[in-house]
């Protein structure tokens, strides 16, 4: 009898210190697991910057403020403009693409991104792309057809009005000016100012004799119709603009140095303006 209370005291200790190794072990698995998973959440915790482009930056400006954020090198970026991946839509469209210093300009929509720090330059171009997508609709392309443009030549059309406006309140009257002098006989040449100072800011910095190589092309002065392509990243208002333009007979107009702008339908009109603003006509 005392051997069997003996055996059975044995058993009890047994199943009391496997009980209590099951336990540690249990709890052993818990701490492992804990301190094994934060480490690796740390790991993928990737820093992020904010970044703004203001509408009517150009592909080289944007490509400068990419690279000051920590986001790109700003020649990888401009690479990646005018080398998108294959299959893009809006790459797809340009018929004239060796005519045009950035390839995709016009294209990069200007907004406010969250980029990763070392992103790459082909990413983060596809957020820009991504956005200008979504801001085109259906319509925009209807509407766009309606007026005898492509959407290219719209964007175009809206990055001159970017830069010639950067006033809600007045694009719609400064697309009229465009658009009127386009479906003008009396006017082979736009004349917009924007269009060369476009090579001088922006393309000639980065591109050598890119002045003279793309003159011919973007200069309004000289080349007849619309410039090869955009002249910088326009924004919503000036997209719209372009689509719709105001109603008027105005073909020209000038600012003074208040940014009030004075329209006119002929030159006599065009000449007085320029008196009330200020602005020499020689």
């Amino acid at each position: 009898m005392q051997t069997q209370h003996g055996g059975s005291q044995m058993k009890i200790k047994i199943l009391a210190v496997s009980a209590s190794i099951i336990i540690l072990l249990s709890l052993g698995g818990c701490g492992f697991a804990e301190h094994n998973t934060a480490p690796k959440e740390t790991i993928t915790e990737r820093p992020s910057v904010r970044v703004t482009i203001p509408e009517g930056s150009t592909v080289y400006q944007t490509a400068n403020i990419l690279e000051e954020k920590g986001v790109c090198a700003s020649s990888a970026f401009i690479a990646a403009v005018n080398s998108p991946p294959e299959g893009n839509s809006f790459a797809a469209s340009i018929a004239n693409a060796g005519e045009r210093p950035y390839l995709l300009e016009g294209y990069v929509f200007p907004d406010t991104y969250d980029f990763y720090v070392g992103e790459s330059a082909v990413s983060a171009l596809g957020r820009f792309l991504d956005n200008m997508e979504s801001k085109l609709t259906d319509a925009d392309y209807a509407r766009a057809e309606k007026l005898g443009y492509s959407m290219d030549e719209i964007l175009t059309i809206a990055s001159i009005i970017q830069e010639e406006s950067g006033f809600a309140a007045q694009d719609a009257k400064v697309s009229s000016v465009l658009h009127n002098r386009l479906n003008s006989s009396s006017f082979s040449h736009l004349q917009f100012n924007v269009t060369f100072e476009y090579l001088d800011n922006s393309v000639e910095p980065y591109i050598t004799g890119g002045r003279a190589k793309y003159n011919d092309l973007y200069n309004t002065y000289v080349r007849t119709g619309l410039p090869a392509g955009p002249i910088c990243n326009p924004g919503s208002s000036a997209i719209a603009a372009a689509l719709y333009p105001a109603d008027t007979d105005y073909y020209y107009f000038v600012t003074d140095k208040d940014r009030n702008y004075y329209y006119a339908a002929t030159y006599a009109e065009h000449i007085a303006n320029c008196k009330k603003a200020g602005v020499s006509t020689g």
